[in-house]
């Protein structure tokens, strides 16, 4: 059994109360409750978690509680303390934060580190005396954190080793701190014909950045040591020649016959799928299908996502359909970030293999535009296109509380990584359970095109990805377990790196996003495109990659989304069986 983290720890040691029969009110500014580890270990501790809407009326259950009882509460910054105090004579006000738990760094760097290196930071602190500033926090969290020291990096072939360290590993640094220390040990020359902080921020594009400067500077396998050689070896032989392509179905025709029906486009979308998988579709066909499919789906985009034809699924009314479906039996809605038709091909594959599941039906629905999970994900729980959205930002908080206000009380909401709290939901027999998995999307972005491909990742993933026992226990208990996605993935190539717009997300880096429709037609080019789709607010206006380029620097390979692709706009709609 894994230890409880010391970030988790201090949580636990401010929230769990001596006794119970009390309900305890939490204001969290930065979602540390939204974090699985912190809530299974609060679970496990006794208590159960919940929101408060801020109304007097929702107070009454936890005017008499039960000794046993340890209502958590979670309340936004400035929530109305004076309604609980008037309603609730017994009853405790916490307050939980990054500032608080690491009072002596600058908080907007140390949100940028994940939580899986937080006791990493609680160690470092330890040592720390009084407040550092932005820039001496970025340092000392990159030498301490993520060994990336400065005074290093400048001498010998620091550069190298820590390039060869990110292209290889899974702990590239974070923008600020990245930022900080190319500030401080400025890259030198076999590099720095591309960008500096995208050196160290992206494992791909470590990876290319030092592929172009072993092509360009011979040197520097010289003066490269021992350990690095083997190190730059075990990368080179790790890329594979290209694979063969066979004889797969001819899909140009198929998708001629195809095209005049939005039902059979969807249905191509499955075919086109399983031919990707299976490695038998030619780069000159998918890039002829490309450029079919999206002006397609731009003539007809607005129209099927408003069409009443029930056949057609559309990611803002998929919830309302499956729910209509299921009429009064259990449900579970199994999420999975960034899961496109191939990858699921492939996940259906190995789980079939395994055991997992015994059989899927797999139908297809449309994702919202642009394809990124602010947008399309939000969209399953709003239930609504991005113009109706409400105006509290995108989160998983905000997830639950849809959820729950769509179907509470006989509702659940939960990661992957929620275990206790997702039984616990079986065991009570909750009609409408929601189960959301990001790993896959964080495996896909780190996919190198040139040495995986997205079904041999997904084949991977899914020998070993927590759902697998969670969706077993949920068949055994009678649900109707369906997987989606919000939106699918597709590699890519960097195009250009334009300092103009702004990215929908970190790394989604197929769509720019522009508040005026003039200086976006202004940065339309051969190989990007202004299209504004129906349903988004009125002040977006996205600039797409055209084809398999991206928004990043010129010849940098990524796996990516927010574009207008086969592989990105279709999603999966598999019901799975035992």
């Amino acid at each position: 059994m894994r230890p409880t983290p010391r970030w988790v720890e201090y949580l636990l040691q401010q929230l769990v109360p001596a006794f119970g029969g009390l309900p305890t009110f939490c204001e969290d500014p930065d979602a540390l409750l939204d974090l699985p580890e912190a809530r299974e270990a609060l679970r496990t501790a006794g208590m159960t978690i919940g929101d408060w809407d801020g109304l007097p009326a929702s107070l009454i259950p936890f005017k008499n509680l039960g000794d046993d009882q340890m209502p958590l509460l979670v309340v936004e910054p400035g929530a109305p303390r004076h309604v609980v105090e008037a309603c609730l004579h017994h009853h405790r006000w916490e307050a939980v934060s990054i500032g608080e738990m690491l009072p002596n760094f600058t908080q907007e760097v140390v949100r940028e580190v994940p939580p899986a290196f937080w006791d990493r930071l609680l160690s470092l602190h330890d040592g720390v005396q009084s407040p550092r500033s932005t820039q001496e926090t970025a340092l000392l969290i990159a030498r301490g954190v993520y060994g990336a020291d400065p005074e290093f990096l400048q001498h010998g072939n620091g550069w190298l080793h820590t390039l060869i360290r990110i292209a290889l590993g899974d702990e590239p640094l974070p923008p600020k701190i990245a930022r900080a220390v190319t500030a401080r040990a400025p890259v030198p020359t076999p590099f720095s014909a591309d960008p500096q902080e995208e050196a160290l921020t992206a494992t791909t594009a470590a990876r290319s950045i030092l592929m172009r400067a072993l092509q360009r500077h011979a040197d520097l396998w010289e003066e490269a040591s021992p350990s690095d050689r083997l190190l730059l070896l075990h990368m080179e032989q790790a890329i594979p020649a290209p694979r063969p392509v066979g004889n797969g179905p001819d899909l140009i025709p198929l998708w001629e016959e195809a095209q005049g029906s939005a039902q059979a486009v969807f249905a191509f979308g499955l075919r086109y799928a399983e031919a990707l998988a299976t490695e038998r579709v030619s780069t000159d066909t998918r890039a002829e299908l490309d450029t079919r499919f999206s002006e397609w789906l731009a003539s007809n985009y607005g129209v099927i996502q408003s069409s009443p034809n029930p056949a057609l699924l559309r990611l803002p009314t998929l919830v309302q359909r499956l729910d209509e479906e299921s009429e009064g039996g259990k449900l579970l809605l199994v999420i999975v970030d960034a899961l496109g038709l191939e990858a699921w091909h492939a996940v259906r594959s190995r789980w079939t293999a395994d055991g997992v599941i015994g059989d899927a039906e797999t139908r297809v629905a449309l994702a919202v535009l642009p394809t990124v999970t602010s947008l399309s994900r939000r969209a399953i729980f709003e239930g609504k296109p991005p113009a109706q959205f409400g105006k509290e930002k995108h989160s998983q908080r905000l997830e639950r509380k849809l959820w729950a206000a769509r179907f509470d009380p006989n509702s659940g909401y939960f990661t992957v990584d929620e275990g206790i709290g997702f039984r616990d939901a079986l065991a009570k027999g909750l009609s409408r359970i929601c189960l959301l998995d990001v790993t896959w999307d964080t495996r896909g972005h780190s996919i190198d095109p040139r040495t995986d491909s997205i079904a041999d990742a997904a084949r991977v993933w899914a020998g070993k990805t927590p759902l697998r026992p969670l969706v077993q226990s949920a068949l055994a208990d009678g649900y109707r377990v369906v997987i989606t996605a919000d939106h699918g993935q597709v590699a890519c190539v960097g195009m250009e790196r334009l300092q103009v717009g702004v990215l929908a997300e970190e790394r989604s880096k197929r769509v720019l996003l522009f508040n005026d429709k003039t200086v976006v037609q202004h940065y339309e080019m051969p190989w990007a495109r202004f299209f504004k789709p129906a349903g988004t607010a009125a002040d977006c206006f996205p600039l797409f990659a055209r084809g398999f380029g991206s928004f990043d620097s010129p010849g940098v390979p990524s796996v990516s989304h927010g574009g207008m692709t086969l592989e990105e706009a279709f999603v999966p709609v598999a019901e799975v069986r035992a």
